[in-house]
């Protein structure tokens, strides 16, 4: 009479061990290449989120840029009052239910000078940008 072999959990165990191992193995020899990424070309995340909004830059009479905390910028459209805006204005925000800026309507701007009550005014357009292209809009921005 031959034997047969007949595998049990602790053989499924051991070859499931055995596999796992060389496979974590290959990862661990995988050449990374996350820093070698030019960064400039990396697209900021489609919204801006309400709780990380950092600096903000006046580029001109229709465009405003704004930072989150980690430094994607986002270039928003902007009209009416707040085209006089510059780099010296109390700038914030007013959210229409969300906590989010997609795109034209999620929030208003808030726009004052010195101690004026502040002025709303309507964001018509959302773009998130590549730090080459906040750069060329911003001389500030240090990348």
């Amino acid at each position: 009479m031959s034997k047969r072999f007949t595998p049990t959990g602790a053989g499924f165990a051991a070859a499931g061990l055995l596999a796992g191992g060389l496979l974590l193995a290959g990862f661990a020899h995988a050449p990374d290449d996350r820093d070698s990424r030019d960064t400039s070309t990396r697209v900021a995340p489609r919204c801006l989120d309400s709780q990380h909004i950092g600096r903000k830059h006046v580029v001109d009479a229709n465009t405003l840029l704004v930072y989150d905390d980690w430094g994607n910028a986002y270039k928003l459209d902007i009209g009416g009052p707040c085209r006089n805006m510059d780099d010296w204005s109390h700038i914030g925000f007013e959210f229409e239910g969300g906590d989010q800026i997609c795109g034209a309507h999620d929030a208003k701007i808030l726009y004052s000078k010195f101690d004026e009550p502040p002025v709303r005014c309507l964001i018509n357009g959302v773009h998130p940008l590549t730090k080459a292209e906040a750069s060329s809009l911003d001389p500030d921005d240090r990348g």
